[in-house]
């Protein structure tokens, strides 16, 4: 287990950037057979040193800077025409506002990286997160529509900061910690999951964020 620096390198906008430690679990999951890989994560042994308290992976949140961000929508519309053509000859009326025929239009925010670039930095071993890495071609929401698309990883050996790292920088949290974690200087606090799963939001606890 090395200092490392990961960056992805896209190719387009972005909905959401994920933490390191979850996006490396799902994929061990996956393979495990757990279905998308949801399931009992916090089982699931991924290639990033643990800090000693067995508490979270030590790894930081993703770093990036935001270029331009963009509202683009998710839309529905009932097929109406078709339904006139397929449907009973006697439909004179479809309820488009309600039931299963109800059409949507879903606000959605997207990103552009600065220099398309996010990186992560981690204490873990190299070959071993690079070859879970090789099947991770979309990052973030809406994949299955192109979002988050990448061009390529970097997993490098880098310089540690020195104390703290990769999880503390000039006292502040790099990533959500507990409170009282050593060497953090009067951090701002929120309410966070410390490790994955992190959609299980009811176990968030009182935590010091970026």
């Amino acid at each position: 287990m090395i200092p490392l620096e990961i960056t992805a390198h896209l190719r387009g906008p972005i909905t959401g950037a994920p933490m390191l430690d979850g996006l490396l679990a799902f994929v061990v999951a996956a393979r495990a057979g757990l279905v998308a890989g949801f399931g009992p994560l916090e089982q699931v042994e991924i290639p990033i040193a643990m800090e000693p308290e067995g508490r979270f992976h030590m790894c930081s949140s993703p770093i990036v800077s935001w270029d331009q961000r963009e509202l683009r929508y998710i839309n529905r519309k009932f097929p109406l025409h078709e339904a006139q053509l397929l449907g009973d000859a006697r439909l004179r009326r479809v309820q488009l506002s309600a039931g299963a025929t109800k059409s949507y239009r879903i606000p959605g925010e997207v990103a552009w990286a600065e220099r398309d670039v996010i990186r992560w930095y981690a204490i873990a071993d190299a070959d071993a997160v690079r070859e879970i890495l090789l099947v991770v071609t979309h990052l973030g929401k809406r994949r299955a529509v192109g979002r988050g698309a990448i061009e390529r990883w970097e997993v490098e050996p880098c310089e540690s900061w020195g104390e703290g790292f990769p999880v503390v920088h000039d006292g502040k949290p790099v990533r959500p910690l507990p409170a009282d974690y050593p060497g953090l200087h009067e951090p701002s606090l929120a309410y966070s999951t410390l490790s994955f799963p992190y959609y299980q939001h009811e176990r968030e606890t009182l935590c010091a964020v970026p």
